[in-house]
C-alpha cells in the first residue's frame, strides 16, 4: 500500500533573534487526515514555528515543501494565498461582527473595492466544514 504524500514538510527550521535561539533545526511533517498540537513550555518556540511556516517570520536555515514543492513565503498574504494561515492563540474578537467577518477579517472577497458580503460568508462556511 502506498504511503500518503506528505501536505507539509518543514526540514532543519532554525530562527535567530539577538541573544536567542528560537528554533534550533527543527523538523515537522504533516499528513493528510492528520490534526497536531503543538505543546510546550513558553519560550519552547511553538509560536516561531507557526510564524515561520506563515511567512510572519523568514527563516535562518531549512526549508518548506507543501505538497511537494519548496516554498519560501515573503509574507502573510502570499502563506494565505497558498492555502496556509493561523489563527492566533490571543484571539481578540471584533464582538459586533459576525463569525464570518471575524474569520476573514482583513481577508474579505472583493470586488471593486467592495466587500462581497455573500461571498465572504460562503467561504467562512467552506473554512468552518474542514
Amino acid at each position: 500500500m502506498e504511503q500518503p504524500r506528505e501536505i507539509l514538510r518543514m526540514t532543519g527550521i532554525s530562527k535567530r533573534f539577538p541573544g536567542v535561539t528560537a528554533l534550533d533545526d527543527v523538523d515537522f511533517r504533516l499528513f493528510p487526515g492528520e490534526v497536531h498540537a503543538l505543546m510546550g513550555e513558553n519560550g519552547a518556540g511553538k509560536s516561531t514555528l507557526i510564524k515561520v511556516l506563515t511567512g510572519v517570520e523568514g527563516v535562518d536555515a531549512g526549508s518548506i515543501e507543501l505538497a511537494g514543492t519548496a516554498v519560501a513565503f515573503g509574507g502573510p498574504d502570499q502563506a494565505q494565498n497558498a492555502g496556509v494561515s493561523t489563527v492566533y492563540q490571543e484571539v481578540n474578537l471584533c464582538p459586533n461582527l459576525s463569525v464570518a467577518e471575524n474569520i476573514l477579517l482583513g481577508r474579505e472577497p472583493r470586488r471593486f473595492g467592495r466587500i462581497r458580503w455573500s461571498r465572504t460568508r460562503a467561504r467562512a462556511e467552506e473554512l468552518l466544514a474542514r
